[in-house]
């Protein structure tokens, strides 16, 4: 007779043989499925695909003048690219600002610049800046037609820190002093029309340059401002793909979906595995009894005396551990 473990399998088998051909038949449907999928009918997804793109930017290169006599530098020298200028040897800050653009389909696009000196006093609150007083004059413009990718506009400027600085203090002073710190901007406002990439443009924007002063020296700090962008789209029709597991999973589980399911019905209807005799039900059920009271049970050798002497029966292995 075969083991204890192995009639239990059978009989599990056989308690579940229709759940496990519903099993079978889902995994070659859900194969079927994939299968198609990926080969037949993938059917397609739609995708935003960039056709063109632009983008224009401003920047700023200062230089200063050297116009008063000092031990360092000649009168008529010019400094560029230092950190700072000295308010007595040099005050003239010379400027330019250049702002141009690329394409990825060229263009055709006029620019003006207008610029201007912004003195004012203010004081940062959080991520807002509080202005109490402000007077502005204009440095200088400029205007360019027909200006194409790669090409730069450029506006210059010049003016006195040294003397603009000062007339800011006097102005504060005379306002009884109110809040926040003097500051000095330079301001480069921007607008540039025409057509780039087959498009038509029409943009405007600022570019700040702030001049941080110090007593003795002055300091150009970064620019402020951010680059104009553009880009043409267009929705793209393409065929979705899919990957191996749709690929090659889809006919993996038909495959083994079908085969499963050839073998349970052979099993079921082909041999008697799954009929479970009375007799092995029996030996099931005594295994499970015996392994369940293993420790209730010895093996013993009875003297020839205790043979005639009057026996109980009982029907089962719980039964007698409960006698005894």
């Amino acid at each position: 007779m075969a083991s204890a473990s192995r009639i239990r399998l059978r009989a599990v088998l056989s308690e579940w043989i229709i759940a496990v051909v519903f099993v079978m038949l889902a995994l070659a449907a859900v194969g079927g499925y994939m299968t198609y999928t990926a080969y037949e009918n993938p059917g397609t997804t739609v995708e935003t695909e960039q056709v063109s793109s632009w983008e224009a930017n401003g920047t700023y290169t200062t230089a200063a003048r050297v116009t008063e006599p000092n031990p360092l530098y000649s009168v008529g020298t010019t400094l560029q690219g230092g950190p700072a200028y000295f308010m007595t040897a040099s005050p003239i800050i010379d400027g330019e600002f250049r702002f141009g653009y690329n394409a990825t389909d060229g263009g055709s696009v006029t620019m003006a610049a207008q610029q201007t000196l912004v003195l004012r006093s203010a004081s940062e609150d959080g991520d807002e800046t509080v202005e109490y007083w402000r007077t502005t004059r204009p440095i200088g413009q400029q205007r360019m037609s027909d200006i194409g990718p790669d090409e730069t506009m450029t506006a210059s400027f010049e003016w006195n820190v040294s003397r603009q600085y000062l007339r800011a203090e006097n102005i504060s002073e005379r306002l009884n002093n109110p809040p926040g710190s003097t500051q000095l901007l330079v301001v480069s406002t921007v607008q540039m029309e025409g057509t780039i990439n087959g498009q038509p443009v029409t943009e405007a924007t600022q570019y700040r340059l702030p001049i941080e002063v110090d007593e003795a020296i002055f300091e150009p700090s970064g620019v402020q401002g951010s680059a104009l962008t553009g880009s043409t789209t267009t929705q793209v029709t393409r065929q979705q793909t899919y990957g191996q597991l749709w690929r090659l999973g889809g006919p993996a589980a038909i495959v083994f979906g079908l085969l499963g399911l050839i073998t349970v019905t052979y099993i079921y209807i082909g041999t008697e595995i799954l009929n479970i005799s009375d007799a092995e039900r029996k030996f099931v059920t005594f295994q499970s009894s015996r392994d369940e009271f293993d420790d209730w049970i010895t093996t013993a050798e009875l003297p020839e005396a205790t043979t005639d002497r009057p026996t109980a029966s009982v029907e089962t292995l719980e039964g007698l551990v409960d006698t005894a």
